[in-house]
């Protein structure tokens, strides 16, 4: 923590009484570069998690800036991020977007020794053995999704070379062929020494308490927003990325520019819509119960249109009344039918 602080404190704006908007924005550039930091990775999750997806989202668009791909950024961040994957909330969703348009952590084991010589690296380059570990890391978080999502050839081919990353290769291809608990075992004997299984366990088993320590140390808090341009060491909506939102303090990814609000957001809207924002953010479905007129309807369509999902196809709307019985079975009654006509 002293080190982020060393860090930050370097920053100039850091040491101002009042923040102007251009203040803020070089300070959540530079938290964003500090994220790809491994010292650092963890506790700016820790301190800022609100904030994650805002900073993961930064590094990505500096990852295809002026329309050239920089494969340095690219797993840098690819392992800062798999680190976060199970603190975040925000960090998996993140993940799956990001990685449909860009290559596989492991990147490197496909390029042929021209394309090495053509990257640029910077002085931080990680090491095969990062990204490595951090491929592993995402296939504990989700195998079935990078299973079917890389090409792993490659990994296959370093299984005759005993390098320092090669327990992690290991560890992978076991996951990818979808090995029982038994059948790794097998394998994993057959390719790593005893000294080196108990060796990687132990540094998996560190690194998992080193996450749950930085993680479970409290929550980092949101600033309301306020109107005036000048703030005393806060952030307000105005100052992230555009391809996230803040919608009553939760940051939520947006595919659109940002509506002007809709809504008068008094205090029980805003909690309510706080609510509904961080069930959003979790991935998990949600049933708001209330009688007529209380505001449900204007909650989700407020919440559709500032992360962009307000097409006709994207919200479906029943009225639901005394007739509703009647009306959803001639909805559904032509598709009954069909499905009778094809499997009777």
């Amino acid at each position: 923590m002293e080190n982020l602080e060393l860090s930050l404190t370097s920053l100039g704006t850091i040491s101002k009484h009042i923040w102007s908007q251009q203040d803020r924005q070089c300070i959540l550039d530079y938290l964003a570069q500090l994220l790809l930091e491994k010292d650092f990775t963890l506790l700016i999750t820790r301190h800022l998690r609100p904030l994650v997806l805002d900073l993961l989202e930064r590094n990505a668009q500096r990852v295809k800036v002026g329309g050239r791909f920089n494969h340095d950024l690219h797993e840098r961040l690819c392992v800062a991020l798999s680190k976060v994957l199970n603190i975040s909330p925000d960090a998996p969703a993140f993940a799956a977007r990001y990685f449909s348009s860009t290559p596989p952590v492991f990147q490197r084991l496909f390029f042929s020794s021209e394309e090495a010589a053509a990257v640029q690296y910077g002085p931080r380059r990680m090491k095969l053995r990062d990204l490595m570990g951090a491929t592993l890391r995402f296939l504990q978080n989700d195998c079935a999704k990078y299973r079917s999502l890389w090409d792993w050839s490659p990994c296959v081919s370093q299984l005759t070379t005993h390098c320092l990353y090669f327990r992690y290769t290991a560890q992978c291809l076991a996951m990818v062929s979808l090995m029982t608990d038994n059948q790794k075992a097998i394998f994993l004997r057959k390719v790593l020494s005893g000294e080196e299984i108990l060796s990687f366990e132990e540094s998996q088993q560190l690194q998992v308490e080193k996450s749950l320590v930085l993680a479970n140390q409290g929550c980092a808090k949101w600033h309301q927003d306020m109107t005036n341009r000048f703030t005393k060491g806060q952030v307000v909506s105005e100052d992230l990325c555009p391809a996230v939102v803040a919608v009553c303090g939760v940051v939520l990814p947006t595919i659109s520019p940002r509506l002007t609000q809709q809504l008068v957001l008094v205090d029980s809207t805003c909690q309510n819509l706080r609510r509904l924002a961080l069930a959003v953010a979790s991935g998990r479905p949600v049933l708001l119960e209330g009688p007529i007129g209380c505001g449900k309807t204007s909650l989700v369509e407020y919440l559709a249109a500032v992360t962009g999902h307000n097409s006709a196809t994207e919200i479906m709307k029943v009225q639901l009344g005394d007739q509703t019985d009647s009306k959803v079975r001639n909805l559904f009654w032509p598709i009954n039918m069909q499905a009778y006509r094809l499997y009777s």
